[in-house]
């Protein structure tokens, strides 16, 4: 398929796993021994406009390069330009541009001792605002999924719900479940503050993958009650929470879900986690503590395009937090672009044929087709170097919001929340939720869940 996006006529565009050779340790974060940063402090530029990438070597590293290799990249996905540059003094620059709007990925790693010392990278935001997604709307998209909701209140709620001790004494903690589509049900930790009864409510969406048990995942939901909520953490599974070792072991045959049934819209694993969202909000809107005013979606990750495709699907959520929301721009590898978490899932599982059916069928799971009808307040963040959500895929979704809306956007971020967002999400949640001011309580940082084995 040609290219939606034609770069500079001069670059050579070959396959980005054509990248150097020289891999740096997976254990090293980029940016650890070798910096790479841009001339603008916002990382922002406008099409066609030079940015200069600085390099320089981090005082005392456990090397001494002077020859590196160097990438440009369209985020990560197709290799624009590459070379050798010399560190002289321990610096070094490289200029680059983009004639349309996109973000440039400028990759630096050494020849030699690249396991040690690890790799630099920045990323270069051109016109971030202007960029346009590449997953196109099916035509019955709304029809599609308005059958697949319609008739999820007429099953019972049948709720079962267990304590769980914690060591927050201002705090109750319980394991909840309720029905959710063909004999399925869904499971989540819910917590609120002792003795509340009018509380506001958040539901907290599943990372990617299958998360620690116990207390392990729900000091989550402990400090969302704590900043006075009345709050759901749900799973992507049809499995306990609390789990035994039988159920671990029940698990190991959903490895690598996001990919299981990908090739029909019906079988598709994400539509039972679709409604099992919905029936979370069924259940917590049953709940006496509720103050029939503010149900607050939030997530990162995979928990992040859930909490936007909640909204999309259920009028009743009245705002939204997202940080690096996964599962959209599928279709972006087909245009040489990059697409989130799970990546190359259009490919099938030998991750290089593009598969129609596949294509097809997941353009009714894209983060970017459901945030088109998003019209509540949202705040979203995303890092420039981010390679699991790549931030070409969150403008993308962000973009594509038609509501009121806010992003951050970190220029020298990963796969994380940036420093300031802990301020932002609390004054967003002030005056989304009509909670007592919350900038003196402490914000846990993003569960962006488990890595996925993808076999």
């Amino acid at each position: 398929m040609r290219s939606a996006y034609p770069f500079l006529s001069s670059l050579v565009f070959v396959a980005a796993s054509s990248l150097s050779a020289a891999e740096p340790a997976k254990n090293i974060s980029p940016n650890t021994w070798i910096k790479a940063s841009t001339d603008h402090p916002d990382a922002q530029y406008k099409v066609g406009e030079k940015v200069s990438f600085l390099v320089s070597l981090v005082a005392k590293a456990p090397g001494e390069p002077t020859e590196l290799k160097w990438t440009l990249t369209l985020d990560g996905a197709k290799l624009l330009e590459q070379g050798t540059l010399t560190l002289i003094d321990g610096k070094a620059t490289l200029e680059g541009t983009l004639d349309q709007p996109g973000v440039l990925r400028f990759q630096v790693t050494p020849t030699k001792d690249a396991a040690t010392l690890g790799n630099g990278m920045a990323g270069a935001a051109f016109e971030p605002y202007s960029i346009a997604p590449t997953a196109k709307l099916p035509s019955d998209f709304k029809e599609f999924w308005d059958a697949q909701t319609s008739g999820l209140s007429r099953i019972p709620l049948d709720p079962k719900v267990s304590p769980v001790d914690q060591p927050n004494p201002d705090i109750e903690l319980f394991e909840v479940s309720f029905a959710n589509i063909e004999g399925r049900r869904s499971h989540g930790y819910l917590a609120k503050p002792k003795g509340a009864t009018t509380l506001p409510i958040m539901i907290s969406q599943p990372g990617m993958g299958v998360h620690p048990n116990g207390l392990k995942e729900s000091r989550w939901v402990i400090a969302n009650a704590a900043l006075g909520f009345l709050a759901l953490d749900m799973s992507a599974h049809d499995m306990p929470m609390e789990r035994s070792a039988e159920d671990e072991a029940k698990w190991k045959k959903f490895m690598g879900y996001p990919y299981i049934g990908s090739a029909d819209r019906m079988t598709y694993y994400y539509r039972q986690v679709f409604t099992g969202m919905l029936r979370g909000i069924d259940y917590m809107t049953s709940r006496p503590e509720w103050n029939h005013k503010a149900i607050i979606s939030v997530g990162a990750s995979q928990g992040g395009g859930l909490a936007l495709i909640a909204a999309a699907l259920d009028s009743r959520i009245t705002a939204v937090v997202s940080i690096a929301p996964a599962l959209g721009e599928h279709t972006g590898p087909l245009h040489g672009r990059p697409d989130a978490a799970p990546n190359n899932l259009i490919m099938g599982r030998d991750k290089k044929t593009p598969d129609p059916k596949i294509i097809d069928a997941t353009a009714y799971y894209d983060t970017v087709n459901f945030a088109r009808f998003v019209k509540v307040p949202v705040l979203m963040s995303s890092g420039l170097i981010d390679p699991a959500c790549p931030p070409t895929t969150v403008l993308s979704i962000y973009n594509s919001l038609p509501g009121p809306k806010k992003l951050d956007l970190v220029p020298m971020l990963g796969h994380n929340q940036g420093p300031r967002f802990a301020e932002l999400r609390n004054r967003f949640l002030m005056e989304n939720a009509g909670i007592a001011d919350p900038l003196s309580k402490t914000s846990p940082a993003a569960n962006l869940g488990a890595p996925i084995e993808k076999k």
